[in-house]
Order: C-alpha cells, then structure tokens, then sequence
C-alpha cells in the first residue's frame, strides 16, 4: 500500500464513521479529486471493500500482539477475546455503524472479513479446530456488537478462560465435525 492508497482509505474511515461516504466526501477528505478514487479504485463499493479488509487486517494485528505474549493456550483465547471487546468498542466504523451493516460488511466479498477472522483463530489453534475458530470469532463478534455486562477487562478475561479456553483447548477428537466451505449445502 502507497501513500495515497493510505491517505485515501484513512479518509474513508472518517468519511464512513461520519456518515459521509460520498465519493466526494472522501475526496475531499483525502486532498484528492474523485477522478483518482475512479482510477485507483474502481468503484465506491471497491474502495469500501479495500477500507473494510485494512481496517480487520489492523483490528487482527492489535488482537494477535495482545496474546504474543502468551503460552497458554487458555491465556491466549482470554486474552484474544478481551483484545477483540477492547478493540471492538473502540473502532471507529463499529462504534457508528449499525450492527445489521456490520453483519452486511463481515460477511461480503471473497474471502469475507468473517472468514479472514476465522482463519486468523484456526492459524492459532491446533489442526482440525476450524469449528471451535468458526464459533470462537462469532461469540467475539456478538460481544462487540450487542452491549455486554463485560465492559471490565478482568470480567471478559475471567469469562473467556472460564466459557470460552475449553471450546478451543478441548475439542471433541475424531468427531468428524467440520465447518462446510462457504457456499455448501
């Protein structure tokens, strides 16, 4: 990414949290003319799209050097999940867009931010869990949407290692229970 790629999306995600995604509020914001958000990106919806996959790849960064320092794999689910409520309530495009467009945005493109989340979780669990990353980044998800009583960090780290470390670090073995690939029936 180039630095006008950067000041572009940048202006965008102030664009977006402001609710004014206009092409030519984002030019605006970004010093630029909407001819250069024509050629760079194609569309509203590209640039909105290439926005969306920047913004998870930061929110996965600060949630992966949150359990860098840790071990256990309890301490690491924990301490995902309180990265993922802290990082969540924070963000800007969380924290002004309405869940349902949320939902819209995570689920849209290929791969999908939902599915780029839930690989990023499988990356760091034992082979053959990719049932408990799939449920992992969707209980996560809820708890960063809908308001939650685990605004305290030590609540969300005591009930992550008490509910959710056993999903992650005792699966059922030779169940046979996989995730299908999107799209399967």
């Amino acid at each position: 990414m180039d630095a006008m790629e950067t000041r572009i999306l940048d202006a965008a995600l102030e664009a977006v949290a402001a609710g004014e995604s206009t092409m030519d509020d984002i030019a605006a914001r970004a010093g630029v003319g909407r001819v250069t958000l024509f050629r760079r990106f194609g569309s509203k919806e590209a640039l909105l799209q290439r926005l969306y996959a920047r913004e998870v790849e930061r929110f996965l960064a600060h949630v992966d050097t949150a359990l860098s320092e840790f071990d256990d794999p309890a301490d690491r689910i924990a301490e995902a999940f309180v990265a993922c409520v802290r990082e969540g309530a924070r963000h800007p495009l969380l924290a002004t867009m309405p869940p349902g467009t949320v939902l819209e945005v995570l689920t849209a493109g290929d791969p999908s931010p939902l599915e780029v989340g839930r690989r990023f979780v499988a990356d760091r669990l034992e082979p053959g869990h990719e049932a408990a990353a799939d449920l992992l980044v969707r209980l996560a998800l809820t708890y960063v949407l809908v308001p939650s009583p685990l605004v305290d960090e030590q609540a969300a780290r005591a009930f992550a290692r008490a509910y959710l470390a056993p999903i992650a670090t005792a699966p059922p073995k030779g169940s046979g229970l996989s995730l299908p690939h999107r799209g399967a029936r």
